[in-house]
């Protein structure tokens, strides 16, 4: 389901073993819906996906936002295990507000 405002992603573990985590992650607005395969290093917590499907360029401001929550996952995932699944939605980043992030 795409939302009408903001954006959604949702990751799904498909695989994890000594060298980290792998997920299926899904990104969706309300300009279309874009899937992928994320993996994470155990050891370093370093977030690398395959080539986004869906149409165009997946947004690039919902993609940090689903880096971060897989990061988050890895920081946790001694203590928790890594999750099954997560879902999250968030709003569009103020463009003041990414700018200052950019520059400093």
């Amino acid at each position: 389901m795409q939302p009408d405002a903001g954006g959604r992603f949702e990751a799904l573990l498909i695989h994890q073993d000594d060298g980290g985590a792998r997920f299926r992650v899904e990104l969706s607005t309300a300009d279309g819906a874009w899937s992928s395969e994320a993996a994470v290093s155990k050891q370093s917590g370093e977030v690398e996906w395959r080539p986004w499907s869906g149409p165009g360029e997946a947004p690039e401001w919902l993609c940090r936002y689903l880096r971060s929550a897989l990061r988050a996952a890895w920081r946790s995932h001694a203590e928790d295990g890594w999750p099954r699944r997560f879902t999250r939605w968030r709003g569009v980043p103020d463009a003041k507000r990414t700018r200052q992030g950019e520059d400093g």
